[in-house]
């Protein structure tokens, strides 16, 4: 048996907090499945002034230099390490950090291979930032990080990396699940049930924008006073205004929404210059404000809607529960037409997630309801660690060309890096590839 103490750091693509997840984790003997525990969990603010700095260079074309991102990297580095210094967990229960960084830029498709990159030529690569060795040097912690770049390196996609935690965590005995998550992009986990033919296995992939759109118009229509549509309480006073023929319009007009999984997307194609553009056709439309932005909350629900009904359905039937996490969730905009849509599913957030018990009185036990939606991906990164150090690899999502797993991460040693890697490779229970989760 391994137990290990790891804290879980991630930073999405709203760029609007850094997430600390404190979690025991412990692989169960003579199994593959591994325990976790949710110790603790804070949320860290960014300055503002950083976060501006971020987004600028998350768009296609942007003025920067090599050595703009060399800082960058450090900058954040600092800052994670600020996370964990002053999150008020005790470090000398730490065995490691794992932390995704930041994402910069994502490159999931090869294109005009052999052009060379003048001529547009574009090969498969990703940049998360947070520097590793700073990290290590303030804490004294051995650091894991950089989990994307060997699912890259594999051929696959990198993203959405959330399928396989989600698939592990909720899969249900009889009901074909949907896990979205809505952060600043949207993805989409499907979960057959265990007694289906396709399991165990899951897919996922991005199903458009998530809050990047609606986010970046509400910063351009207060000048920066607010940063998000706080319960979507200004896009539900302008639904009066909706304009389903804009909404059908503009979809359409993105290649990417029609295309097939797998799939993903990021700030390269969702930036702030088409919410710009967005917010500028609806201001010539004569709306207001609220107005704006209740068809651009609409745009994210119908891309969710839409994908599900266009990739879901028709490959695995009816889905029976929707469970919704991440910022999105806390939109009712979305969520309500979610729920309209779909109307024979049960649509919840991700932590009401319950599975019977396997004991005879089929008692319900929580499955996903041990994790608030909030701190999910930080406690996904902090078991990526773990197996990272372990030696073990998680399953590949169904429909990738290459079926081949990877041992996802790379190490920074700390201080106590001698001491951590004999605890987590010592043990003969140890199973290559992750199986249940199962959440205490």
């Amino acid at each position: 048996m391994v137990q290990l103490q790891v804290i879980g750091l991630n930073c999405g693509t709203s760029v609007d907090g850094i997430d600390v997840a404190q979690v025991l984790i412990t692989s169960a003997p003579d199994t593959s499945d591994v325990k976790i525990a949710l110790l603790s969990y804070r949320e860290h603010p960014i300055p503002p002034a950083l976060r501006t700095r971020v987004l600028s260079l998350c768009r296609p074309g942007a003025d920067t230099t090599l050595e703009e991102i060399c800082d960058l990297n450090f900058e954040l580095g600092e800052l994670f390490a600020e996370a964990v210094l002053s999150s008020g967990i005790d470090l000398s229960q730490i065995d490691i950090i794992a932390s995704h960084g930041q994402t910069l830029w994502h490159t999931p498709v090869v294109a005009n291979q052999g052009a060379g990159y003048a001529a547009g030529e574009r090969r498969m690569a990703t940049l998360q930032m947070a520097e590793g060795a700073v990290l290590a040097q303030r804490t004294g912690l051995t650091v894991t990080n950089d989990f994307r770049v060997a699912e890259l390196a594999q051929g696959r996609m990198g993203a959405p990396l959330a399928g396989f935690f989600e698939a592990a965590l909720v899969r249900h005995p009889t009901k074909l699940r949907v896990s979205q998550n809505l952060g600043g992009m949207g993805n989409v986990t499907v979960i057959p049930p265990s007694n289906s033919p396709l399991a165990p296995g899951y897919m996922a992939f991005d199903t458009g924008p998530g809050n990047v759109l609606i986010d970046a118009a509400i910063r351009l229509l207060t000048n920066g006073v607010l940063q998000y549509d706080q319960d979507g309480i200004i896009g539900k006073r302008g639904e009066k205004e909706l304009d389903q023929s804009f909404i059908d319009k503009f979809i359409d007009s993105v290649d990417y929404l029609a295309r097939e999984p797998p799939k993903t997307t990021g700030r390269e194609l969702f930036s702030d210059d088409m919410a710009r553009r967005l917010v500028v056709e609806l201001q010539a439309r004569g709306m207001s404000d609220e107005g704006i932005i209740a068809n651009i909350t609409r745009i994210t629900a119908e891309t969710v809607v839409r994908a599900l009904e266009q990739f879901v359905v028709p490959h695995y039937g009816k889905m029976e529960e929707i469970f919704i996490c991440g910022g999105g969730a806390e939109n009712p905009n979305i969520v309500g037409y979610v729920r309209q849509m779909f109307p024979n599913a049960t649509v919840a957030k991700l932590n009401e997630a319950t599975s019977p018990s396997p004991s005879k009185d089929a008692t319900v036990k929580s499955t996903g309801g041990g994790i608030p939606a909030d701190a999910k991906e930080a406690v996904m990164f902090a078991l990526l660690g773990f197996l990272t150090v372990c030696g073990r690899s998680v399953p590949v999502a169904s429909g990738e060309m290459s079926k081949e797993e990877s041992i996802m991460g790379k190490v920074t040693p700390g201080r106590n890096y001698v001491e951590v890697m004999r605890k987590a490779l010592c043990s003969e229970d140890q199973r290559g590839t992750l199986g249940r989760i199962l959440v205490d």
